[in-house]
């Protein structure tokens, strides 16, 4: 059969709830329906397919290769690999087999530390990329540019200090009776200023503004946690919580 002049197209029927489904993911990642369906066909039929997906240094990424090298460098303590699909716009599988293809060249990698948790410690393992890896070097040029889905504000923390920083308190009486924001001075001094990198980051989101300022105000407030604070004061203005 001769083909017509206009090329052959492929039409595909689905559902309205699918058809929902695609605009919600499009949605999530910064795309038209249009861009996210042509990227979708040409990942799973198109150039980007390859048998052995690991990327290599130089070599142009996959768009969910891209995506999550953006996410993982753009948010810090992603925890899981659903924190990362959720950055990243993608799903959950296409997630995981990015960040297989990436930690395969040593531009990402999970790193552990140890958390302090109630009265006492967990293992922790973070997502993250190694900067001074030539892997990433070589690769970060194709994700810096990605947009991607928008990052709620956190909102300003109230009620009981979280247990999993309860043992950076040892010398007070009883932690699990710390409450915010009425104790917000006391608890921002010793989370920003204690051995806890997480503590600090956590305080520095979720603690309120005049507690930040009050930390400032004391001499002995590392000048790193100063540069957290006023960092993270400036987002506030951009996008108050």
């Amino acid at each position: 059969m001769a083909s017509s002049g206009r090329g052959a197209q492929l039409s595909l029927r689905v559902s309205a709830e699918e058809l929902a489904r695609i605009r919600e993911a499009a949605g999530a990642s910064g795309e038209t329906v249009a861009e996210f369906v042509r990227a979708a066909v040409a990942g799973r039929y198109g150039p980007d397919r390859d048998p052995d997906p690991r990327p290599i240094p130089g070599e142009r990424l996959t768009r969910s290769q891209r995506r999550v090298l953006a996410a993982v460098a753009n948010n810090a303590a992603l925890d899981s690999v659903a924190g990362v699909a959720r950055a990243a716009g993608l799903s959950w599988s296409a997630t995981r087999r990015a960040l297989d293809e990436l930690s395969a060249t040593g531009a990402v990698r999970q790193a552990t530390s140890m958390q302090s948790w109630h009265l006492g410690v967990r293992e922790r393992s973070i997502w993250t990329v190694d900067m001074a890896s030539p892997a990433f070097q070589a690769m970060w040029p194709q994700a810096e540019h990605v947009r991607l889905p928008p990052r709620p504000t956190p909102r300003v923390y109230a009620g009981p200090l979280p247990g999993q920083f309860w043992s950076l308190f040892w010398n007070h009486p009883d932690p699990s009776k710390l409450r915010l924001p009425d104790d917000a001075d006391y608890i921002a001094n010793r989370l920003l200023n204690g051995p806890s990198a997480l503590a600090a980051l956590w305080a520095s989101v979720r603690l309120p503004a005049d507690a930040l300022r009050s930390c400032l105000s004391l001499r002995s407030t590392k000048p790193h946690t100063r540069d957290l604070i006023d960092n993270a004061l400036a987002h506030r203005r951009t996008k108050p919580a």
